[in-house]
């Protein structure tokens, strides 16, 4: 359980007013917690931080990108291709120039999905010294990309594929939540967020900062992902990226001498335009 005391900093005074602040809130909702930290991206390996470089794949690799690419997915499968019958569909389109990203990743994707569908795929991968991978891909030839990894690995050396769900009970599955720290022009302050957090159900309120940028990650029960979404987008609120994440159960720290082997392996993956996500039980960096 995420402690509050390793996490926060600076005087005794606002810690104790903090905390305080987070007990009076839980007096009311008793089975239901959330949780601060301050500038930690909490969960996440040094290795998850690894850029995709190949030109390409630099656009579908962006997170902002990519979640907005699974909406378009979705809005496929509920009203169909046609822009002028899919209203959903259409609102996209408008949030990519909204956005600024190109309209050619919208247009691209939609004509790969009509010419060549693909399916989404989770493989489980055990590493070196007790590491575990799950993988996320979406490909239309599942067997082909199995032959992949295990290309990688020979290459490596020290990873396997294991049976299909092999190595989840290591891992749960949590929807996550990228917030601005933003609405209406103004910053939030954490203790609004933690409020608005107990009013949705959420489990833990983070602020982190990446690439030098604050936000808020909300993290929830994975079937409630879509519940919270549709709160904050209600509430006015800038959802930079939601999905669902495995989440180690039992982070273990991973020995100096399988740290190349594990940033290789990352760097080969994260190559691989049919990969979308790689998630890992090695004790998140402080």
């Amino acid at each position: 359980m995420f402690s509050p005391l390793r996490q926060l900093t600076g005087s005794f005074a606002p810690l104790r007013q903090q905390l305080q602040h987070l007990q009076h809130l839980q007096q009311f909702q008793p089975n239901r917690f959330v949780h601060l930290t301050a500038f930690n991206f909490k969960g996440h390996s040094k290795w998850q931080n690894i850029k995709a470089t190949k030109g390409k794949n630099d656009m579908i690799k962006s997170k902002a990108t990519n979640f907005l690419l699974r909406k378009v997915k979705g809005a496929v499968s509920r009203g169909g291709f046609d822009l002028k019958l899919n209203r959903e569909l259409a609102d996209l389109e408008q949030e990519f120039r909204a956005q600024g990203l190109p309209l050619d990743t919208f247009k691209n994707f939609l004509q790969k999905m009509k010419d060549k569908p693909e399916v989404e795929y989770t493989f489980d991968i055990i590493g070196p010294s007790g590491t575990f991978f799950i993988v996320t891909a979406e490909t239309s030839n599942k067997k082909a990309l199995e032959n992949d990894l295990r290309k990688y690995f020979n290459k490596i050396g020290g990873f396997r594929l294991a049976a299909d769900g092999g190595v989840r009970s290591w891992f749960e599955e949590k929807g996550v939540a990228h917030v601005d720290v933003k609405k209406d022009g103004k910053e939030i302050t954490t203790e609004q967020m933690e409020e608005i957090g107990l009013e949705f159900d959420v489990e833990e309120v983070l602020l982190i900062e990446e690439d030098g940028t604050k936000k808020f990650e909300l993290i929830c029960d994975s079937k409630s992902l879509s519940t919270l979404e549709g709160h904050l987008s209600k509430g006015g609120f800038s959802i930079l990226q939601s999905e669902v994440e495995y989440r180690a159960v039992h982070p273990i720290d991973c020995p100096e001498a399988e740290s190349q082997k594990i940033q290789k392996l990352y760097e080969m993956l994260q190559e691989d335009e049919q990969v979308r996500q790689i998630f890992d039980n090695i004790t998140p960096d402080e």
